[in-house]
């Protein structure tokens, strides 16, 4: 069975479909990873509050205050957690244009067939 352009076309943009959702839910959970980390390193920092703690400076530890690190770490997983929630809108979109064309896909088909 031959493939009319407009079909190779349909497949061409839903195989680019998947592999920018695969690409998207790989992202979202390397965030998630992240984010879960941050809840660790927030719990040892609230679970010692008079602890000496230190950071990755680039390649150097440096001394952190229990207080400005707990800011820090309550910075970052809020900026993960919406980066996750960007990720999670973009995925459901990615999910409908590909739901989409396959829907276009199978129409002709279903004629032919």
């Amino acid at each position: 069975m031959d493939l009319s352009e407009e079909q190779k076309a349909g497949l061409m943009e839903l195989q680019a479909l998947q592999q920018q959702l695969q690409s998207v839910l790989m992202q979202k959970q390397q965030l998630q990873a992240a984010s879960a980390e941050f809840d660790r390193a927030l719990e040892a920092v609230k679970a010692q509050p008079q602890g000496k703690f230190y950071r990755f400076a680039g390649a150097v530890l440096v001394p952190r205050d229990a207080a400005s690190l707990e800011k820090e770490l309550s910075e970052e997983k809020q900026l993960a957690s919406s980066r996750i929630e960007s990720f999670s809108k973009f995925e459901e979109k990615l999910r409908q244009r590909a739901s989409e064309v396959q829907k276009k896909l199978e129409k002709p088909a279903a004629r032919n067939g």
